[in-house]
């Protein structure tokens, strides 16, 4: 008879919940991790067709020096499996009425002259540049304490302190706060951005080979080595509550028992779905509904019949590309900028076992609203398909198809149930603006006994959105388990 009765159950098998299965597992808990879908990853799920392998977007890279995909791994004990590619980036910018401007950034440690070509990319007069390079060298240059003292400052107030900032170092820090920590200039907290802009600057980031998907399945291998199980296709339907303390999870296959239940599927959907909010007071359901959420993502596939595209990685944005509030509501009424902020990754480049020999795909894309609903996506898709040509006219002529246009809905129906109108396909999850974010994530323990919340929406701070969770997953598992050990020794 199948096992029913566990220490742990983790809702989910995301980044975030599963290293935390993992490192508890490692530690001698008897885990489970149920997942609704047929492969674990969660966002960072990976597909394969045609030959070629990718996750389903484009995911930023990998410090190779310091974060939490290396805390992570040391702590499984698998260092070695962190096996970082490192290729060129192309950063690419367009000035109002001029054609696009490539600067090239060399795969390892960013030094001066790359911020020096960045400016030149920019055409900054040399008034321009000594004002851009005293702004990001204040960013790069903050100790620890005065970051601290930005966690209610947003990026907007931060700039305003500065006066007369040129335009495209202005656009830059937006688009950061688009892509870096996915939400609105005007509600990112300064003390994001400035650790994740201090982390990746100081730091040779790459890209794992075999995907993110690789380095889920090496996580999943530690938890199954240490007698956790992972059942897929298996989704919670209720996680049981009695007398104010969790007791288990009840799936379509039945009722699997647990005093503590770990939620990787996203703090609203948690309270208001998977619990319920009859068992929480109101101020805190009030609490989770008001939590603000990412910005979303729509990308689509290109597949190339040669091997034309050279860079990893290609940012491109204009003065005028970057989501704030304003646009943000212009795209719900259908207005689409003229120029949208790109972003593509060739895994190919990284990996050439992630593509048939002789071709290559690109996952291409762009910000967008988080309603699963939003309707200007295809507009938004179409507009990518333009600017790209744009940009890479001789080699878009090598594109023989484009496919896999995925968006808000297809990560509401992947990892994020939507709970509440116009969310649930957020890029990364909840809590990215100030009053939410950096010292103010979320609480890990929910004010329900033998609850947590694991995953971007709690736990991780100071990371871009993949890395959040993961740090999540190493930050919340000590948690978990200093809960079990109480309740073990005391008998509870």
């Amino acid at each position: 008879m199948a096992k029913r009765d566990y220490d742990v159950i983790i809702v989910g098998a995301g980044l975030g919940g599963a290293v935390c299965g993992a490192l508890l597992a490692k530690w001698g808990l008897k885990v489970l991790i149920l997942d609704k879908n047929m492969r674990p990853g969660g966002k960072q799920m990976g597909i394969s067709s045609k030959g070629f392998k990718s996750e389903m977007w484009p995911t930023y890279g990998i410090p190779k020096e310091v974060g939490p995909f290396v805390d992570a791994f040391n702590q499984l004990g698998i260092p070695s499996k962190l096996d970082l590619s490192f290729r060129d980036t192309a950063l690419m910018f367009r000035q109002a009425k001029r054609k696009w401007a490539t600067m090239v950034q060399p795969a390892g440690k960013q030094d001066l002259d790359a911020t020096l070509n960045m400016f030149k990319a920019w055409q900054l007069s040399e008034k321009e540049t000594q004002v851009a390079m005293q702004v990001l060298a204040e960013m790069a240059m903050m100790t620890p304490e005065q970051i601290d003292a930005l966690n209610d400052v947003s990026l907007q107030q931060w700039i305003a302190q500065h006066g007369d900032m040129p335009k495209p170092l202005f656009s830059f820090l937006a688009v950061e706060a688009n892509m870096l920590a996915t939400g609105l200039y005007e509600l990112v907290a300064v003390w994001e951005q400035a650790k994740i802009m201090q982390i990746f600057a100081g730091s040779t980031t790459g890209f794992p080979r075999g995907g993110y998907s690789k380095l889920v399945d090496d996580v999943v291998d530690v938890l199954k080595a240490c007698d956790g199980e992972l059942k897929l296709r298996a989704r919670v339907e209720r996680i049981l509550v009695e007398d104010g303390r969790v007791t288990g999870v009840a799936t379509k296959d039945g009722v699997f028992k647990a005093p503590i239940v770990v939620s990787n599927a996203g703090i609203q959907p948690t309270v208001l779905k998977l619990v319920g909010e009859k068992h929480f007071d109101s101020g805190y359901v009030n609490y989770v509904k008001g939590i603000v959420p990412s910005l979303g993502f729509c990308c689509q596939r290109y597949i190339f019949k040669e091997p034309v595209m050279q860079y990893g990685i290609i940012l491109g944005s204009s003065e005028d590309s970057y989501i704030d509030v304003q646009r943000h509501e212009e795209m719900r009424a259908g207005k689409i900028p003229e120029v949208v902020s790109l972003y593509a990754v060739n895994p190919a480049v990284f990996d050439p076992e992630m593509a048939p020999k002789g071709k290559q795909m690109l996952l291409v894309g762009t910000w967008c609203r988080p309603d699963p609903k939003a309707r200007e996506i295809g507009a938004l898709q179409k507009r990518v398909d333009e600017q790209f040509i744009d940009m890479f006219p001789k080699e878009a002529k090598y594109i023989e198809a484009r496919e896999g246009y995925v968006g808000p809905a297809q990560v509401a129906n992947l990892s994020r149930d939507s709970v509440l109108p116009g969310l649930g396909g957020e890029a990364v999850g909840l809590a990215v603006s100030v009053g939410y974010c950096g010292k103010r994530k979320p609480d890990v323990k929910a004010p329900i006994r033998g609850l947590f919340y694991v995953g971007h929406d709690a736990g991780g701070a100071g990371y871009i959105g993949t890395h959040q969770a993961v740090s999540s997953g190493v930050k919340v598992a000590p948690v978990v388990k200093l809960y079990h050990d109480e309740r073990t020794m005391f008998g509870k």
